[in-house]
């Protein structure tokens, strides 16, 4: 039985004794009580399904829920007026008074089932109305045996004619209440429906026993049938009240279809709504965290589930998106923990559902594959450290060559020949520039080797301090250097501070006009900062785009251009670092763009 319709048996069973009551104790205000019962419960019927079409039903039901939810009042209309009908003693089992709003309820209710059909016939499979519609067929021949072959000592031609009507809406009610039942079982759909169904099956109880006794004579207020019809409402007073849960609070918003596809998509998945509160958990979120789904929807806030290190940074994010307005996908790295404590290390995508404040996300186990990179960034930090150690000791023999030679070339210059001097040119030279490699090697393995501060930087402020460290290179080359109005960012300061210093030296160095010019913009996106360095100078060939990026790449010879070739790599290190990414657009001759980005939120660490 669905968790909902659990919920609502207790419900019904109470409202099935308070019907009960009066005819097991013989009260003396029975009739009383009996008229203001058959009174209440269509009335509470209507507040109840007015609740449901505002705050509950499904989007795609609201047309067919908002028609059905007007049936109980012809009905409650119906039973004040057969209650004054039978005041007095005087029995009419069947009056056009109360018969015709009777029969409007019923009209009303076939109608809504009629309009639910486009929405739920992707639910109900051939079979099912094949088999829906054989039990109705059955239970037509059945009764239209019974009552057309009826022989009594009189027969009231207006008391079967309208115990055939009763009889006629109701079979046609059945044919919808059991396929839609039908698709509820299959589908786990709102137990509303197979609430209609009981409904359904004790009206035609009630319609058969009132119009057999109608026929003979018998019928009598306040007796099995008006008990029957009692029971039959409070049937559906309950289908109602099961649509006031927490998967149909869900549902209120999002196509019932959906719900097939999120309980059976193959990664652990949760809904929840902007309160945090989980609404719905499929099957494969039970495997990996151990709890069942009663123990969760409703019970339990998503947070509950994050780690306390990373609870605050995630909820501070996607307040933030909250508050730009944004309904993009995020997705992040959280540790969780299960019902038995254990850790499991995710990736989470948070994803929003459009025009309503909920969201689902979705878990990936990430334990193994971490375990796996924990392994391989030991050994890249083994490596890191390596070319740190090696970088560092070749640092001294390469001053002491440097000072030799300078020394050689100070003192010893007039006592070689033309290819001597050549030699120790060639020699310094190449100190100088294996020095400069050493140097781009130790920045690499700086980078990203410990925690350093975030913290937020004036971008403007930032470029001022490198124009001050190059300017004698800036107007060396009578170059110019455009900025202005760029924002604050979350950076290591250092680090970004050698992207600009690289890019606009770059711009600047590999720039045959006779000013250089370096324009420095950036575009605001919602998760993240693009900043844009344009300059005009050689520009870059297309078949070299992806090259240029990596470590001791070069396009041009030492001879036209100095330089290692390791600018660039260290440039895209540090955008990794920071979680962004960097490219660049350029034709030869037309100059280049580099573009990189930087998320607005990043603190630093994984």
């Amino acid at each position: 039985m669905p968790h909902s319709a659990k919920k609502t048996l207790p419900i019904f069973l109470i409202l099935l004794a308070l019907i009960i009551l009066p005819y097991q104790f013989n009260f003396s205000y029975e009739a009383l009580y009996t008229d203001a019962l058959t009174f209440g419960l269509p009335f509470f019927m209507f507040i109840a399904g007015y609740v449901v079409i505002v705050n509950y039903s499904v989007r795609a039901l609201k047309r067919s829920m908002g028609i059905l939810v007007f049936a109980p009042i012809p009905w409650a209309l119906a039973e004040v007026l057969w209650a004054l009908t039978n005041n007095d003693g005087e029995v009419l089992a069947y009056s056009l008074s109360f018969d015709v709003f009777y029969l409007l309820g019923f009209a009303i209710l076939v109608v809504a089932l009629v309009t639910a059909y486009p929405v739920l016939r992707q639910y109900v499979k051939a079979r099912a109305q094949a088999i829906a519609l054989c039990i109705t067929m059955i239970a037509t021949v059945a009764l239209g045996y019974y009552f057309l072959g009826y022989r009594g000592e009189s027969i009231d031609g207006q008391t079967m004619r309208m115990t055939a009507i009763y009889l006629v809406f109701d079979l046609a009610v059945l044919f919808f209440a059991l396929s839609y039942t039908w698709a509820t079982i299959k589908h786990r759909l709102s137990p509303f429906w197979a609430w209609l169904l009981v409904f359904t099956l004790v009206t035609i109880a009630a319609d058969t026993l009132y119009g057999i006794r109608a026929l003979e004579g018998t019928y009598a207020p306040y007796a099995l049938p008006s008990m029957l019809f009692n029971a039959a409402y409070a049937a559906l007073l309950v289908g109602f009240l099961s649509f006031v849960d927490v998967r149909s609070a869900l549902l209120r918003d999002v196509d019932e279809r959906y719900y097939e596809i999120f309980n059976h998509s193959g990664a652990p998945t949760i809904m929840a709504d902007g309160a945090h509160n989980v609404l719905l958990a499929n099957q494969q979120f039970e495997q990996m965290t151990g709890y069942e789904e009663k123990e969760v929807t409703g019970e339990m806030k998503w947070p509950e589930l994050v780690d306390a290190k990373d609870r605050k940074s995630i909820l501070l994010l996607l307040n933030r998106m909250e508050n730009v307005g944004t309904k993009k996908p995020l997705t992040r790295e959280l540790n969780l923990h299960t019902k038995d404590g254990s850790a499991l290390c995710s990736s989470v995508t948070f994803s929003f559902i459009p025009e309503t404040d909920l969201i689902v996300i979705t878990i990936f186990d990430l334990t193994e594959r971490k375990k796996l990179e924990n392994e391989l960034k030991r050994i890249n930090e083994d490596l890191q450290n390596f070319t740190f150690t090696v970088s560092h000791d070749l640092k001294e023999p390469l001053r002491n060559i440097s000072s030799l030679a300078t020394y050689l070339k100070r003192d010893y210059q007039d006592k070689l020949d033309d290819m001597g001097n050549e030699f120790l040119d060639m020699l310094v030279n190449s100190v100088s520039t294996m020095s400069q490699l050493v140097d781009d090697l130790l920045t690499l393995s700086r980078i990203g080797r410990k925690n350093v501060d975030f913290s937020f930087v004036d971008i403007n402020n930032l470029i001022n301090e490198v124009l001050g460290d190059i300017q004698n290179y800036v107007k060396e080359r009578n170059a110019e250097v455009r900025y202005e109005n760029l924002p604050k960012a979350m950076v290591q300061k250092t680090w970004i501070k050698q992207v600009f210093q690289n890019l606009i030296t770059n711009g600047i160095k590999f720039n045959d006009s006779p000013q250089p010019t370096v324009d420095i913009t950036y575009k605001d996106h919602n998760f993240f900062y693009e900043f844009i360095v344009r300059d005009n100078g050689i520009g870059i060939p297309q078949e070299y785009k992806d090259k240029i990026f990596k470590l001791f790449e070069r396009l041009h010879s030492t001879e036209e251009y100095g330089g290692t070739g390791a600018g660039l790599a260290i440039v895209k290190k540090i955008v990794k670092e920071h979680r962004g990414d960097i490219w660049v657009e350029s034709e030869e001759g037309s100059g280049s763009t580099f573009h990189f980005t930087i998320e607005k939120f990043f603190i630093g660490g994984e």
